[in-house]
Parts: C-alpha cells; structure tokens; sequence
C-alpha cells in the first residue's frame, strides 16, 4: 500500500535516479518478497506472461555472445515488473469484496497525488499567470531536467506527468463512482485541470488511443465513448490552440498543436525520437522476425539504421549524441516496438496471450475496460518492464478490483447516500 502513496514519484532529491526508476516499484518488489511466504500464487492465465519472462531471459543471454550487462539488466526490469504485477494481482483480489481495503487505497492515492498536484497547480499558476520561473527551484530538487512553461508536476518529464494523471485520474475516477467521494473529489478535480491545462501532446495522444482502442473492444457503453472521442478530438483540434492563444502560450510544444507532422519530424526532437525510434524498432523485427535481436539488445542496429534511413534526425542533439558515442543508450520508447523487435514473433505472441486475458477479465467491468484500453495506450512512449503503471493497472484488471459492488454492499452504501442526502435537504 506504501507504493500507492509514492506512485507519482519517479526520483527523490539528493537520491540519483537513472532515466526512470520509479520509487514504487522498490516497495512493491519487497511487498512480493513477502508474498512468497503465503500460499498465493499466479492464475492459470498468467502462464503466458511466465513462459515469456523464461524466453525473454534465456534468450537474451544467448544473444549476448558473453557480453552479458544488457542481458542482466533487462532480466532486472523484467523480474521487477512480474513482482509488480504479482503484488497487484494480490491487493485487487483482497480489495475486491473489502470496503474497508479500498477505503485504504482510496486515502494512499490521496496521499501520492495531493503533492504532486500541488506542485503541478504552482507550475501552472508560474507558467501562465506569473511567469517568473519560481516554480523550477521545486521541480529542480526531483528533476534533472526542468522544463520551462510545462506542467511536469515531481516527474523527470512532462509526459510522465501526464501519465500520473491519467492513472490517477481513473483510479480516482472508479472510486468516488463507488462512493468514497470526500477522499477523491479533490484530486479528481485536480487531476482534470492539469490534464487539460498541461498541453501535452503525448497526454492528449493516450486518451484518444485508450478511447479507440475502448470502442474496440468494448461491449457497453460504446456510443457514449465514441462520443466523448469526438469531443476530445473536437477540443484538442478547435479547444487547445484557442486556449495557448488566449493565455498567450509559447514554447517549443506549442508547435506540435499545428497538426504539421512532417515539419515537426524535422524541427522537434521529443516528436522525431517518439515517432522514427518505435520505426527502427519494427524495421529490426523485419530483420530478425522469429527470434528479434534479443532483450535488451534493440541498441545493436540502431544506429545503423538511423544513419542510413533518417540521417536528417542526427541534427538533433540528444539523437546525435546517441548515435555517436552512447549507442548502448538507445532505446525504443515503445512498448510494442521493444517486444516485436527484441522478442520476435515468439515472445511477443506469448506477452500478447498474456494481454489477452486480461482483456478477457476486463470485459466484467467497462472501468477495467477502459483501464485495460490505457495500458495498451500508455506504452506507446514507454518501453521498460518495469513501468509501475502499467503492472498496476493490469494486476487489477485481473485480479477483478473494478468488478462491480455486491449487492449487499451496493445497498449498504446507497441507504448511506440517501440519509446524507435526506440530512443535506
């Protein structure tokens, strides 16, 4: 539960962090220490995501050729996200028939959102109304990049920002609709203005996927939710570049509203890395289509073939510097991309049976649903196995945590509402 209180938190001050080492996965990976001391254990639709961690490893090795620090490392992610996933599972199975557990959780998320929320308020309040920059010294002691004019709330970058927004903003979303309403209402609310009011691109991008990826598979409430793609299209299209006009908004992301993707291939480094690294990606999988490259080897022909199919990107510094003299450093940002290309068609039809039952325990709930319609969404920027809000989200869509209230509890808890409402008239 500890987890959940530092969920938004991707680094501590004074305490060095790599590119993202969220600091819940630590008590999540200890909390599956402990769990090892029950008798819990996986479900009959976790065999996929088992077989593929032991192919992923194995495999990995191989391809190392005895140099072994990448295979080392991708095992790492690989055991922390299966630990992730485990102890997730564990707390929706508990959560489930438990009102006094999700009472819990509501007030852990609670505590994990409010200081980031309110660290994204003074962002907003500096970027849009004051304007001096006073807010950077607060993002500086848990970022080493501060960027000026975004909403990154504690986070290394604005995109992980709008990530725990999302998450949040569901999570919280799904438990005041099941009735712990003083407890969430705030940072619902909070979550909502710094959704809009960040400006992200990458933020806007996931929710319009989620949203397709919902009427895809879902099997109620699909008009409401083709709707509401509509409108969120219609806003981000008409809504977001009249909103940067009228708060006189300027910065480099701003472009990105412009809707002009090849100009912003060539002239915008997050948009270049986000769009052509997923491609090299897909391209090694071409090549190497059975098997893939290996896990945590997608870096061997990246810069290969980023100089003989996008030579233009290596204008871009961070690219430049990849390409040049980090290439061990390179990585997809791409979930998917990753899978296919250091997987092969082997590992990824094993994670992708995996997904699939998850998908087959979201269709009880249209809120697991939509959870399982983010998780596929959310990685289209990320690419470690170790990404907490990912595991987090799928643990619970197994283990049945946003099923529907039993009707006893249903009724316990709308007799509550009506005396309140009764007290309020």
């Amino acid at each position: 539960m500890f987890s959940l209180a530092v969920i938004t938190y991707d680094s501590l001050p004074y305490f060095a962090f790599s590119v993202y080492r969220p600091l819940a996965m630590f008590p999540m990976f200890a909390a599956s220490l402990l769990l090892l001391f029950t008798d819990f254990k996986f479900r009959r639709g976790d065999v996929p995501l088992l077989l593929f961690a032991a192919y992923s490893v194995g495999h990995s090795l191989i391809a190392s050729a005895g140099v072994t620090g990448a295979s080392f490392k991708h095992a790492i992610t690989l055991l922390f996200g299966i630990s992730m996933y485990r102890v997730s599972l564990y707390i929706a199975e508990q959560a489930k028939n438990d009102p006094a557990l999700r009472k819990q959780i509501a007030i852990y998320l609670l505590v994990g959102f409010v200081p980031p929320l309110a660290a994204g308020l003074l962002q907003l309040a500096d970027a849009y109304l004051i304007r001096s920059g006073f807010s950077g010294v607060l993002t500086g002691l848990f970022s080493e990049k501060v960027y000026k004019g975004r909403i990154q709330l504690l986070s290394g970058e604005p995109s992980w920002g709008g990530i725990h927004l999302l998450t949040g903003g569901l999570l919280l979303l799904f438990l005041y609709k099941e009735g712990y309403r003083k407890i969430t209402i705030v940072p619902l609310i909070g979550c909502v203005v710094l959704l809009v009011l960040s400006f992200s691109a990458y933020a806007y991008s996931v929710l319009l996927i989620a949203l397709l990826v919902y009427v895809f598979i879902a099997n109620k409430y699909r008009g409401r939710m083709l709707l509401a793609l509509g409108a969120i299209g219609l806003v981000i299209v008409v809504g977001v570049p009249f909103l940067l006009e009228t708060l006189k908004v300027s910065g480099y992301f701003t472009d990105r509203f412009q809707f002009n993707f090849p100009h912003l291939l060539r002239a915008d480094n997050s948009f270049f890395i986000r769009v052509i690294f997923p491609a090299i990606g897909f391209m090694e999988f071409w090549h190497h289509p059975i098997f893939g490259v290996g896990g945590g080897f997608y870096y061997r022909e990246f810069a290969e073939l980023l100089r003989g199919h996008f030579e233009y990107g290596m204008k871009f510094t961070e690219v430049a510097n990849l390409v040049n003299d980090h290439p061990e450093m390179a990585t997809s940002r791409n979930l998917w991309s990753k899978l296919f290309a250091e997987e092969g068609l082997i590992g990824a039809l094993l994670f992708l049976g995996f997904m699939t039952a998850a998908l087959r325990s979201s269709r009880r709930h249209p809120f697991a649903q939509f959870a399982f319609a983010l998780c596929v969404s959310l990685v289209m920027n990320f690419d470690s196995y170790s990404f907490v809000n990912f595991w987090l989200l799928i643990g619970w869509i197994r283990g049945g945590f946003f099923e529907g209230r039993p009707d006893a509890r249903a009724a316990e808890w709308d007799t509550q509402n009506d005396r309140e409402l009764r007290r309020t008239a």
